[in-house]
């Protein structure tokens, strides 16, 4: 079977934290295939706190030398301000964004007692703001233009670890964000997704456990993580909404699971006590595609009476009592 080769001519992507790492993979590998590219990145250090223009230039000069076309862009990720003067940095170069990557993440191990607010702020500021202003940027010029990939960077974080609280809250709400624009974005051909990567970056660079670092180093470069996602920023692609665990040339599909869990109308803390096991059971297992799948478990045991159809994935509807609710 012969594949039509992917390719991006035409088309604008802004990554940000693109001055090395998966964003840098992302920028070549686009560039390679003929995207435009805006290279974001600050400079700075793995803290978050803003360095020079050095990174995202160098990235461009790499691109340029190999015959594509790209511009640096230094500005920190984090705030509504930030998110406009970026996406208006694209629009002024080049008149549309296709494409967004929100890469650019920190680094910021400690307990939840153990970071200082401001250190926390920071994180969230840069790997959960950062990405929703962006979004929020991007979002009319891609539905005036009928077409708009998004990949958002999450992380295996999400699942816990025990030392990184602001991280993974972080990136657990990258997830959401991805989740509920994705199918926002359906009736303008806006697709958005969520990756997981594994790969070595100056994020993993320090890891303690050197056979493991070893084995990252040897299995894992991040030039595999655009290589296999790139995909999902084509024109060619259909996927939304999925969350996909990636690294070293596998890609697998995460996702979130209900049990059948315990029912009783009458419940208690007592009767829960004495029931816990069944509650938290995991042996049959229904996916949960959305708010109305998950709904839908309580109509098992609580069935639906009233005269409408119930709970609604209307998006328009939705959006509309929103604006009426925020006006």
């Amino acid at each position: 079977m012969t594949m039509t080769k992917i390719r991006f001519d035409g088309q604008v992507a802004l990554i940000t934290g693109a001055g090395g790492g998966i964003g840098r993979a992302f920028a070549l590998e686009l560039a390679r295939r003929g995207a435009k590219v805006l290279v974001n990145d600050y400079g700075g250090d793995r803290s978050g706190i803003p360095g020079n223009s050095e990174c995202a230039e160098a990235v461009v000069k790499e691109i340029v030398a190999a015959g594509g076309v790209a511009a640096p862009d230094a500005t920190a990720v984090g705030t509504w301000g930030a998110a406009r003067a970026i996406v208006d940095h694209a629009m002024s170069n080049w008149g549309r964004i296709d494409i967004l990557v929100n890469n650019a993440g920190i680094g910021m191990p400690g307990g939840i007692t153990d970071l200082s607010e401001e250190a926390a702020d920071r994180a969230l500021d840069i790997m959960l703001r950062g990405p929703y202003a962006l979004m929020r940027s991007a979002w009319p010029i891609m539905e005036r233009q009928r077409h708009g990939r998004v990949i958002n960077i999450s992380s295996c974080a999400v699942f816990g670890i025990g030392a990184t609280p602001s991280y993974a809250a972080a990136k657990a709400g990258v997830i959401g964000l991805t989740l509920d624009t994705a199918k926002a974005g359906l009736a303008h051909n806006i697709l958005v997704n969520a990756v997981l990567p594994t790969a070595l970056t100056r994020l993993t660079a320090d890891l303690p456990d050197k056979d493991f670092y070893e084995w990252l180093r040897t299995n894992m470069p991040p030039e595999k993580i655009a290589a296999a996602t790139s995909y999902l920023l084509s024109r060619e692609s259909s996927v939304t909404g999925k969350i996909l665990d990636v690294g070293g040339g596998r890609i697998a599909r995460v996702g979130f699971y209900g049990g059948t869990g315990y029912f009783n109308p009458n419940i208690t803390a007592e009767d829960l006590a004495a029931n816990i096991a069944t509650a938290l059971d995991m042996t049959h297992l229904a996916a949960l595609e959305s708010v109305a799948d998950d709904i839908r478990g309580f109509f098992a045991v609580l069935p639906w009476t009233g005269a409408g159809r119930g709970p609604s994935e209307d998006v328009d509807a939705i959006v509309q009592h929103g604006k009426k609710f925020n006006a």
